[in-house]
């Protein structure tokens, strides 16, 4: 489908007079996109969905078409036509459809951005390239970015204005969101489900990951990922290893995507209109990879139409919610690391024991004390205030409704007096582990958030046994 000349996008005053004439009346938005074509098929009364996507070879573009293309079927059913344009030509569009799966049919080719125009959407950050910066150093710093600088020097100075206000809002200049979301691809989002299947490969030169978020292999070395075990949510580095993959994808065809370098700042729009043509939903991205007003979940805006969980998770990968995770953040890998300094924290153990005066009755005092704590409650777990460790299990045993004993033993290790210390102590020699927590369940020990047992899994001791499923089954049934 082309693009004939954009139409003239009605005044709120020319839309009222029509309206009092007895003649149909539009909102601008759906007047600009009609006098298009590009609602050309849409039935009399008949829902739509126009999404306005920036360069076919953008980020955003490939991300948010990937939850279209999911969602086509839904919109169908419930008699919603979608309709999307991109910046770029017909070739361009051919490659995208093939390579996003979005159908052909559904997708119209703006090479020159005019209906984005017509509709006011953002193009960045009204700045301009300085005049004494001079053409010759343009054009060197044009030859760093894909595409390079253009053989016609009339076009230099527009071009380097345009790739001038993507990067600034690449930085977060006048562009509201776009750092945010780029520190999420990179963090994870407890909020959001999986991004990137279990099957699912990147190559990117000497870099491949997969099959999934675990295995990396940079040239001759590999490593996985401390995350590789852990669903239900959006991992660290997953959403930047589909932005990997959408790069190499428009990097190795920039040329075929990118025929209109001028146009590469433009963001694009959301519209959903009635059958009458009034706007039911609208949303203006403001910068870079901000194409949804909720990120984690970019559909949720259709929730009333293709259902609310189905608009949560089109994708349907893995997906916890908000709810029990599979998983503890940052606090998994330094787990680990706290796990190599065992021998160290229990040589200070002992020695402030030893400073604050705990002798062995103090010992033995402490350890019948613990004993009868664990014999008469079913799940015990000795904790400091101040530990994210501690905070972090307390966290798990509350997702899981687990009825628990909490007996915190003091803020923190060097705060401890002489009888804390005293039972700090004593779980040292009756379980071998230093580092709080302690957690017992039917009066065995089981470990801390991440030291412990199951043997042999990438996460011990509680999260371990939660994601391995023998957590609920521990507490059930009893362990003898």
């Amino acid at each position: 489908m082309k693009l004939p000349v954009a139409g003239v996008t009605l005044s709120a005053a020319a839309a009222a007079a029509l309206a009092g004439s007895g003649v149909a009346a539009f909102s601008p938005a759906y007047q600009t996109l009609r006098d298009a074509n590009i609602l050309d098929g849409v039935e009399p009364g008949q829902n739509s969905l126009v999404v306005l996507v920036p360069q076919l070879g953008e980020f955003d573009s490939s991300e948010y078409c990937e939850f279209l293309t999911a969602s086509a079927g839904r919109l169908g059913e419930s008699g919603i036509a979608l309709r999307v344009v991109g910046i770029g030509d017909e070739d361009a569009a051919d490659r995208f459809c093939s390579y996003t799966g979005l159908d052909r049919s559904a997708l119209t080719a703006d090479p020159g951005a005019s209906l984005h125009r017509d509709l006011g959407l953002y193009d960045g950050p009204d700045i301009g390239v300085p005049d004494w910066v001079s053409d010759g150093t343009l054009r060197f710093l044009l030859g760093t970015l894909p595409g390079g600088a253009p053989d016609d020097g009339d076009m230099v100075r527009p071009v380097a204005a345009g790739w001038l206000r993507y990067l600034a809002m690449c930085a977060g200049i006048g562009a509201p969101g776009t750092l945010r979301e780029i520190l999420r691809g990179y963090f994870g989002d407890y909020e959001a489900p999986e991004r990137f299947s279990k099957e699912g490969v990147v190559e990117a030169g000497p870099i491949s990951i997969g099959p999934g978020v675990g295995p990396v292999r940079v040239g001759p070395f590999s490593y996985t990922q401390w995350f590789a075990d852990e669903t239900g949510y959006q991992r660290p580095v997953e959403l930047a290893t589909v932005r990997l993959k959408h790069m190499v994808e428009v990097l190795t065809n920039w040329d075929l995507y990118v025929t209109n370098p001028l146009t590469i700042a433009q963001r694009g729009g959301t519209f959903l209109f009635d059958g009458e043509g009034e706007v039911l939903y609208e949303h203006r991205s403001k910068g870079v990879l901000t194409y949804s007003e909720t990120m984690p979940r970019p559909l949720t805006f259709l929730s009333d139409y293709i259902g609310k969980e189905f608009s949560r998770n089109p994708l349907g990968l893995p997906d916890t919610g908000s709810g029990p995770r599979s998983g503890r953040g940052v606090l998994k890998p330094a787990g680990k690391a706290m796990g190599l300094l065992g021998l160290i924290f229990a040589q200070e153990n002992r020695l402030q024991a030893r400073a604050l005066g705990v002798e062995d009755a103090d010992l033995m005092d402490a350890k019948a004390e613990i004993k009868r704590t664990i014999e008469d409650n079913k799940v015990v777990i000795y904790t400091y205030g101040l530990s994210p460790f501690s905070t972090e299990s307390l966290a798990l045993l509350e997702e899981m409704l687990v009825d628990y004993t909490k007996e915190e033993i003091g803020l923190e290790w060097f705060l401890l007096g002489k009888e804390a210390s005293a039972k700090r102590a004593a779980l040292l020699e009756m379980t071998g582990q230093s580092s709080l927590p302690h957690v017992f369940i039917n009066g065995k020990h089981i470990g801390g958030l991440f030291t412990g047992p199951p043997e042999g899994s990438a996460t011990g001791g509680l999260a371990g046994l939660k994601e391995s499923g023998e957590l609920e089954t521990m507490v059930e049934a009893g362990v003898n």
